[in-house]
C-alpha cells in the first residue's frame, strides 16, 4: 500500500468459481456462514514429483483489527469465489472483538490465531509500545514465518492485505512463482505518481508468497528483524512501515520474481493509466482478466444499518467512471453485507466522521460511489 499517502492496517484470504454477473461478482452470500471446515492446523499442502512441487491446497494469510473486519471478510467472500483448489486461510485478529466475531460466524476453511499463537516473544514485547498500525505492519514476517513452520518444507504461504479483493482466479500467480522460493509485486504507478516510489517503495506488500526453503525462511527472518528495530512511517529517513525493505530484494535472492500477470497490482496509483472495460461479464484490463484490486483509502462516508452506503473510492486518487461502477461499486456493497454480517456476530462498526466541506468537494467531481 502506497503507506506514505495513507496508512494502511494489513491483511487476508481463501476459494471460489469462475464466472459471475456484474450485480453480484465477486462476493459470496449468507450460504457462507455454515458450520466451519477447519482440518489439521498442520497439513502437507504439497506433493512433490520428479522434483517439482505441486500444491494441492492454497495456505494464505492475512491481519486486520475491527475497523478493517469488513474488509477482511469482503476478501475472504472474493477468494471463496475465485480460487479454484482448496485453500486455509488464517487470520491474526487484532484485537478480541474480531476475534470474537469471525468465531461466532464459524466461516469455513477459515483459521483464528491472536498475536500469542505466533510464539515470537520480541514481536509482543513491542505491541504496548508501538502505535497499531506500526505494530500491524510488523507482524506479517512473523505471521507467515510460524505457518512455514507448521506446514513444513516445500510450503507456500501468500500473504494479503485485507483491502484486497480478487477478481478471477489466483492459480497464475503461482504459475508464476513456480519452483522459486518468493513472489513480489510492483506499485507499477502511473506517471503522475511515479515520484511516489522513492518514498512509498518500488513494491508493494499487499500480496507475497514465500516458500519454505532455505532462501525464502532467509529472507523472511531477515525482513523480520528489520520490522523487529524499525517499522515506522518517514520518508524523510527512507522507512515506509514494512513496505520499503522489499526494495532490495531483487539483489539479494535468485529465487525472487516479480509478478508480471496484467490483471495484478492494480490499484488507485495506477488503475488510470489502464483501459478498464467489462466483457461477458468478466472486468478487463488492457483486455486481459482483472485478478486482483487493492482498495486503498477507501473512505466510507455513509454506512452503518443505511440500505445503501457512500464511499470515497480512494482519498488522494480520481477515478472515471467505469473504474468506479466496475470495481468499486460491487466492492462498496460487499462492504456493507459484510458489515451486516459481523454487527450479528456482535461487531458494532466505529462512528463515521468526515468533514462536511470535503464530501461536498467530491460529490461534485462525481466522485462518490454508491453500493
Amino acid at each position: 500500500m502506497d503507506k506514505f499517502h495513507h496508512a494502511r492496517l494489513s491483511a487476508a484470504l481463501c476459494t471460489a468459481k469462475p464466472g459471475y454477473h456484474l450485480d453480484e461478482f465477486p462476493w459470496a452470500d449468507d450460504a457462507d456462514v455454515v458450520l466451519a471446515h477447519r482440518g489439521p492446523r498442520a497439513s502437507n499442502f504439497w506433493k512433490r514429483s520428479e522434483g517439482l512441487a505441486f500444491m494441492t491446497r492454497y495456505n494464505f494469510c492475512t491481519l486486520f483489527d475491527r475497523n478493517y473486519a469488513s474488509r477482511g471478510l469482503a476478501l475472504y467472500w472474493s477468494l471463496r469465489r475465485r480460487c479454484e483448489k482448496d485453500f486455509q486461510l488464517t487470520v491474526l485478529c487484532m484485537d478480541e472483538q474480531v476475534h470474537a466475531a469471525l468465531a461466532a460466524l464459524r466461516l469455513p476453511a477459515m483459521q483464528l490465531f491472536r498475536v500469542e499463537d505466533l510464539g515470537d516473544e520480541q514481536l509482543l514485547a513491542l505491541r504496548g509500545t508501538r502505535p497499531l498500525r506500526e505494530f500491524c505492519w510488523t507482524c506479517p514476517g512473523p505471521l507467515m514465518l510460524a505457518l512455514l513452520a507448521e506446514l513444513g518444507s516445500g510450503s507456500v504461504v501468500a500473504y494479503l492485505d485485507a483491502d484486497l479483493a480478487f477478481f478471477s482466479d489466483i492459480q497464475p500467480i503461482y504459475d508464476e512463482l513456480g519452483d522459486k522460493d518468493i513472489l513480489i509485486h510492483g506499485h507499477n504507478f502511473a506517471p503522475k505518481y511515479a515520484s511516489y516510489a522513492q518514498t512509498s517503495g518500488i513494491f508493494n506488500v499487499g500480496l507475497m508468497a514465500v516458500r519454505n526453503s532455505a532462501e525464502g525462511l532467509a529472507c523472511l527472518k531477515r525482513w523480520r528483524a528489520q520490522n523487529i528495530e524499525m517499522c515506522v512511517l518517514d520518508p524523510e529517513n527512507g522507512y515506509c512501515g514494512d513496505q520499503k525493505y522489499l526494495d532490495e530484494w531483487p539483489s539479494l535472492y535468485s529465487g525472487l520474481v516479480i509478478l508480471k500477470h496484467p490483471g495484478t497490482g492494480i490499484a488507485p496509483w495506477n488503475v488510470e493509466a489502464h483501459n478498464v472495460r467489462e466483457e461477458g461479464g468478466r472486468v478487463l484490463i488492457d483486455g486481459y482478466p482483472l485478478m486482483f484490486y487493492h482498495y486503498h483509502a477507501l473512505r466510507v462516508v455513509l454506512g452503518g444499518a443505511f440500505p445503501r452506503w457512500a464511499a470515497i473510492p480512494s482519498i488522494g486518487y480520481d477515478s472515471d467512471q467505469a473504474v468506479r461502477r466496475l470495481i468499486y461499486q460491487p466492492y462498496v456493497r460487499a462492504l456493507r453485507k459484510a458489515q451486516k454480517k459481523l454487527a450479528l456476530a456482535g461487531l458494532r462498526s466505529s462512528s463515521l466522521k468526515f468533514p462536511v466541506k470535503q464530501l461536498v468537494g467530491f460529490f461534485r467531481r462525481d466522485q462518490l460511489v454508491i453500493g
